[in-house]
């Protein structure tokens, strides 16, 4: 076999396997350029050494040295290890575009575990498949360098945010009007889930302020509430004892005075307070009922009192209940102007009361002899009173 010529070149990128020996003798191509003849000492120096050689015709690569048979192990390993790449690459190109930072980063060390078992393709299939699945990388870490940048901006945005949320929290929180202070903390919750979050460390710290404010002011809420239920409680005790008061006003001998009591009744009633729901409920409709049917009566009896004949006594009663209240009102100005009397000669004050001596005279005795006069009058009144309630069945 003819020796190669020593200045023979081979092409850079021609398919070498890494790994294939190459016998001695193994054979040229068929189409390479031999000498025409020995070589000898004479056509050596015949031919120069700068003259150009036959070229060597370019041939698809195939993955394969031309010595190896299309269907050899090798080969099919190549072709293997070749479409596993690919199909990488197509991963990792997936990846890079659409997966979320965190899971991608993992997907993409587990796709480059996977390459580096997939075995050896052509050196040249190697070349292109890595650049391809290196710039799938490439693409990925930019992804993920713009994402970081874009999250710390909203980051500080949403700092920015939520510290006047927690500075307006904090002012709502002391604000004596809870019910309203409660709707806008509602609204400043709202406001805080749409503002984003912070980093983490801000994000705990501005949460740990605005929570903070939060049950201060739910806080107060709950006390209000508390003092709420016991003052509804006595609104309660306060409307019913009213209804009841309204329900003794039918059959009261003087008209007059009834009507003007149901006048003050009612507006008693409106001036008790709330009661709760239920009870307010309840007790309004119970006093609507008592006042509907005190009007009722007080509309029949001056005739009911016309037919029994009784309408005289009536009237008699009536102005002995009107001298009753007067007397009443006349003792009390005597007790106050005898409390304010100079203590005369021959009294003695013990306590909150005087003792006389009425045969000492003086003003504070003339004081004291007209409040006892009065209260003699009261009591006989009330007697006459008593015994005409007697008759008319009262």
């Amino acid at each position: 076999m003819a020796a190669e010529p020593e200045d023979a070149t081979v092409p850079e990128d021609a398919a070498v396997p890494e790994d294939a020996a190459v016998p001695e003798d193994a054979a040229e191509p068929e189409d390479a350029a031999e000498p025409a003849g020995p070589v000898t000492p004479d056509t050596a120096a015949a031919v120069p050494e700068d003259a150009a050689q036959p070229a060597e015709p370019v041939t698809p690569d195939t993955g394969a040295s031309p010595a190896e048979p299309p269907e050899s192990p090798r080969r099919i390993e190549r072709e293997a290890a070749k479409a596993a790449k690919e199909a990488l690459c197509a991963q990792a190109e997936v990846v890079a575009l659409t997966w979320p930072g965190s899971r991608a980063k993992v997907e993409m060390s587990r796709l480059l575990d996977q390459w580096k078992a997939a075995g050896h393709a052509s050196k040249s299939d190697d070349r292109a498949l890595w650049a391809r699945f290196k710039t799938a990388q490439d693409m990925l870490f930019t992804r993920l360098d713009l994402e970081r940048s874009r999250q710390k901006e909203a980051e500080a945005a949403a700092k920015e945010v939520k510290l006047t949320l927690v500075g307006t929290a904090e002012r709502l929180a002391e604000r004596s009007d809870t019910r309203q202070a409660a709707e806008l903390m509602k609204n400043l919750m709202a406001q805080w889930k749409a503002a984003g979050r912070a980093s983490r460390r801000d994000e705990d710290e501005l949460w740990g302020r605005f929570k903070a404010a939060q049950d201060t002011l739910f806080t107060r809420i709950k006390a209000e509430r508390h003092e709420s239920a016991a003052t509804q409680k006595e609104a309660e005790a306060a409307k019913a004892a009213l209804v009841a008061d309204v329900q003794a006003l039918i059959g009261s001998p003087d008209l007059n005075q009834a009507r003007a009591e149901m006048k003050r009744l009612a507006d008693a009633f409106h001036a008790a307070g709330y009661a709760g729901r239920e009870a307010n409920r309840r007790l309004g409709e119970e006093f609507r009922d008592a006042q509907a049917g005190f009007w009722k009566w007080a509309r029949q009896e001056p005739a009911r009192r016309r037919q029994s004949g009784q309408q005289g006594t009536y009237g008699r009663r009536a102005r002995l209940a009107d001298q009753v209240e007067r007397l009443k009102q006349d003792i009390a100005r005597a007790e106050t102007a005898l409390a304010l009397a100079a203590p005369s000669p021959g009294q003695r004050q013990r306590g909150a009361g005087v003792t006389l001596n009425l045969t000492t005279p003086g003003a504070g005795t003339a004081l004291a002899a007209d409040l006892m006069r009065l209260k003699l009058r009261l009591a006989e009144t009330e007697e006459e009173l008593y015994r005409l309630d007697d008759k008319l069945g009262r």
